[in-house]
């Protein structure tokens, strides 16, 4: 804390909104957005009007920004706040636990799609170097825009719905070496 940065109007002492998000690294709309969504409490007022954040506001909003920087949803967030209330820190920790967990599992989830969308990308390139190139596109796009679905399918590639197809295996021959087809 940095105990020069607070004011005092009236006996109340406080933050002002800009102090306080600028401790949390966050956007002055987003301690806003927060207390609209019933992450962070209406803050006290001053005379003036300015809205006054105390220490527990600027804790609270710790609180929130390290969760969301762990990938927690507000809603997460919002329910881990509501257990955690300030004190309660063994349960806290605990639901963060599980919540971390079923994070992690997501992550592993993604991370395999997106390894299965490289290899049909992988094989995509693969089917358009190994083609010929013709004058005219095909009616199906697959000489020059190749649907995932066949071309997985064409290749062979893990979880396909043709697993059994016969791989293609791509020309290492230069395009004035490749022999034409006479259709």
């Amino acid at each position: 804390m940095h105990p020069g940065s607070w004011f005092t109007v009236r006996g109340m002492d406080g933050l002002r909104i800009s102090e306080l998000a600028a401790r949390g690294g966050v956007a002055t709309s987003t301690v806003r957005y927060y207390e609209r969504v019933g992450l962070m409490p209406g803050p006290e007022r001053t005379a003036t009007g300015y809205r006054s954040y105390g220490r527990d506001a600027e804790t609270r909003l710790l609180f929130i920004t390290r969760a969301k920087r762990l990938g927690l949803s507000l809603e997460e967030i919002g329910e881990l706040a509501t257990i955690w209330d300030g004190a309660n820190c063994g349960a806290t920790q605990e639901r963060m636990v599980t919540l971390l967990n079923a994070k992690r599992a997501e992550i592993a989830d993604r991370i395999r799609d997106l390894e299965t969308f490289a290899d049909q990308l992988t094989n995509a390139q693969a089917h358009l170097i190994a083609s010929l190139a013709e004058e005219e596109c095909a009616p199906d796009l697959n000489c020059c825009a190749p649907d995932l679905a066949s071309t997985t399918a064409m290749l062979g590639i893990r979880g396909s719905a043709n697993a059994n197809a016969t791989p293609v295996v791509a020309c290492a021959l230069s395009p004035d070496d490749r022999p034409t087809s006479e259709h």
